[in-house]
């Protein structure tokens, strides 16, 4: 530390920069190492794989079902001990090679100021150093001892301390993390996994807004996300088309056509987009001026209202979408907003009893 002290602000930076690229670099080899590891355990059960044996793809799922099983029973064992319960089950979830704890009993009993989070999250890093790390070794030499293995090889680590959680679906959650492996964050961080918010095929504006509104779930109250919610609708309405359609990669373009129809049945939306672009480019005189949608093009598609002069619900075009299709006055920006935000946030939504707007009833006629 003190030699970063004696750094200037340019050197600071280099030295963050530096940091960047090695966490980069090592994050990388390590996704690597796993694909690979994952890919040769995928080829054990292939029967065309030269090493193909049954047996020992059998061996590798039974073996790693085991392991989480027979650690959570030991964690629960624990918990159930040391808060006085009987058969109380203290995994939240738990997936192939983890598992989610709840600590709230255990910090209620020992009487943590839970108006603190940095006290609750000291707590429940040390405790998660100590007896639960203590209980996870012991308990894996002992399953090592009664399978009879050669080396007991198995081993767990904390990753993220965290005051709340959603979770979707299997792999599907949202964590409040303060800390993760050890490193210590001055404001919360979002861990989301498995959800709209990281993936691509979602506009880049509206994943910038849904980053926001998650983090407003995990830190305010229903009325708060609700009038979010309300000033972005506002804000999407004077969105270009551009901004708010949904990004995608076309393929098989020829395979879809139909010289009669345009299109076949079954056509994915984004494809049927594509082919129409192309079809109204001729229709309009413009396929000089802008080129057409090939087989293996990023594009972008956006729905329609109906009527509209395409006579179709659905447009994809490559970068913009032309002002000559005159088409910008038909974009169905309510549908488009519920597709690409609201359904997503939904799912999160209906997980805590929330609604995305003020709902009323008869009751509140009465009040």
């Amino acid at each position: 530390m003190k030699e970063l002290e004696n750094l200037s602000d340019i050197e600071l930076l280099a030295y963050k920069e530096e940091l960047s690229r090695k966490v980069s670099k090592y994050n990388n080899i390590q996704t690597a190492r796993k694909l690979s590891m994952n890919s040769l355990f995928g080829s054990l059960g292939t029967k065309y794989f030269r090493f193909y044996d049954l047996r020992m793809a059998l061996a590798i799922t039974l073996s790693s079902q085991l392991s989480i099983r027979w650690i959570i029973l030991k964690i629960n064992e624990y918990m159930n001990r040391v808060l006085g319960t009987t058969n109380e089950d203290f995994i939240l979830a738990s997936d192939t090679d983890s598992f989610f704890l709840h600590l709230e009993p255990l910090i209620t009993k020992v009487g943590i100021d839970t108006s603190d989070p940095n006290k609750v999250i000291e707590f429940m890093d040390k405790i998660c150093k100590t007896k639960i790390q203590e209980t996870i070794n012991k308990s894996y030499q002992e399953l090592a001892d009664y399978v009879n293995a050669y080396e007991q090889k198995m081993s767990m680590k904390r990753e993220a301390l965290a005051d709340k959680g959603i979770w979707t679906a299997k792999k599907r959650y949202i964590l409040n993390v303060y800390n993760n492996e050890g490193i210590q964050f001055k404001e919360p961080h979002l861990k989301t996994v498995g959800l709209e918010v990281i993936k691509s095929s979602t506009p880049n504006f509206v994943r910038q807004r849904m980053k926001q509104l998650i983090k407003l779930i995990m830190t305010a109250d229903e009325d708060t996300v609700q009038k979010f919610i309300a000033n972005f609708k506002s804000e999407f309405r004077k969105l270009s088309p551009e901004d708010i359609a949904f990004p995608r990669g076309v393929n098989n373009i020829q395979g879809y056509s139909d010289s009669r129809i345009l299109y076949k049945s079954g056509t994915p939306i984004h494809v049927k987009g594509a082919i129409l672009y192309n079809d109204f480019l001729i229709r309009k005189g413009l396929d000089k001026k802008y080129p057409k949608i090939q087989s293996g093009d990023k594009i972008k598609f956006i729905y329609l209202k109906k009527p509209n002069p395409l006579k179709n619900e659905v447009i994809s075009f490559p970068i913009r979408l032309p002002i000559e299709f005159e088409l910008h006055d038909y974009i169905d920006r309510d549908k488009q907003f519920h597709k690409t935000f609201i359904d997503p946030i939904s799912v999160i939504l209906n997980c805590i009893g929330w609604k995305s707007e003020k709902t009323f009833n008869l009751d509140d006629f009465f009040d």
